[in-house]
């Protein structure tokens, strides 16, 4: 049986947690926040949304695992345990972007890795989103690929 202050903990747990995601991605709260949005975005805000998922995808893991150790549901501790890892990844993915400078090639053979990683946590968890989203960045991947093959066509031609 489930307690009220549980509840109110997981209650109070994930709001915040949602309240710090949309702060972080949506900048609510700076005076900047309710201009007009900018055309185009920028490589530094990618980054720190994927990071803001990422902490989404953690905290909501871990609220998904500690509602299975109270309710003695093996599924939702693992589906809990899988978007922790698949955080654990997102995050590792983006402080390998930081730490390296990519080649338009390596950059379309990560984001097919990282497009396969998102949609077999997706496949895992059952996210119909993350799985979407992990096909959608295979196919981004794929189509850089295509633009490097066409460059390389091109570049040969006049080799």
């Amino acid at each position: 049986m489930i307690s009220f202050r549980q509840v109110k903990t997981f209650s109070v747990i994930a709001i915040s947690t949602l309240m710090l995601v949309a702060t972080i991605v949506f900048n609510v709260g700076t005076t900047s926040a309710w201009a007009a949005p900018a055309p185009f975005t920028t490589q530094p805000q990618l980054a720190t949304m994927n990071r803001a998922e990422a902490m989404a995808k953690s905290v909501e893991g871990q609220a998904q695992e500690a509602m299975g150790n109270v309710t003695g549901n093996s599924q939702d501790q693992i589906r809990g345990k899988a978007k922790q890892v698949e955080a654990q990844m997102r995050n590792a993915s983006e402080d390998m972007k930081d730490e390296i400078q990519l080649s338009d090639r390596a950059k379309a053979a990560a984001k097919n890795v990282e497009g396969k990683i998102q949609e077999t946590a997706g496949n895992l968890t059952g996210n119909s989103k993350d799985q979407m989203m992990g096909k959608m960045k295979q196919t981004e991947g794929s189509g850089r690929n295509m633009i490097e093959d066409a460059k390389d066509s091109i570049g040969n031609l006049f080799d």
